[in-house]
């Protein structure tokens, strides 16, 4: 399976260390040389803003995605190649799925975290068989994947459901799962 449109989702936050900001460079970086296309939140500032810099550096290209609510001077991309402004959060999410082949979760917030998990519970009923990635900088998904074992271990799904996602810890990694990717045979949701 070829991906030329990744959606990373990350943190539009200045204000964290450094190592998030060297792993979302070298990912764009790599995508811009695997000539694989971002599709993100269109924020300059963050990690988002990081990617999406690294890969125009690099002569990759970029799409911005960007709610009304969202695009203001100062917070959104000036650089994307191409920029989609929706009405709202909800159109946003379901126009970077669409454009997708593919999604990684960088180190981020709530909203992160909520787009991780939507495209997760997407794939585990069927509605999309593409790669989903978490990179895990500096263990920062640590508690997260803990939790999504506990989620098996008490039966709210099933063990086979690991499949839906695949953690690296490096950004080469992530390139290398993305380039290698096939998609699992998962089982039904439901327990009978």
């Amino acid at each position: 399976m070829k991906i030329t449109d990744l959606a990373v989702y990350c943190s539009s936050s200045d204000h964290i260390q450094p190592v998030y900001f060297a792993h979302a460079e070298a990912l764009g970086t790599m995508m811009a040389a695997q000539n694989i296309n971002l599709v993100y939140g269109g924020s300059r500032v963050g990690l988002m803003g990081q990617v999406a810099k690294s890969i125009k550096q690099h002569q990759g290209k970029t799409i911005g995605v960007v709610p009304e609510a969202l695009h203001i001077e100062g917070v959104v991309n000036t650089i994307d190649d191409e920029q989609i402004i929706t009405p709202d959060m909800h159109t946003r999410k379901a126009k970077m799925i669409e454009l997708a082949d593919g999604f990684i979760g960088l180190a981020g917030g709530f909203g992160t975290l909520e787009e991780m998990l939507e495209v997760m519970t997407l794939k585990q009923l069927g509605y999309h068989n593409k790669p989903i990635v978490f990179l895990n900088t500096a263990g920062y998904y640590d508690h997260l994947l803990q939790m999504f074992e506990h989620i098996y271990a008490e039966n709210f799904a099933k063990a086979e459901y690991r499949q839906l996602y695949h953690i690296c810890n490096t950004p080469e990694q992530a390139v290398k799962y993305l380039a290698d990717y096939q998609p699992p045979d998962l089982p039904a949701k439901w327990f009978v």
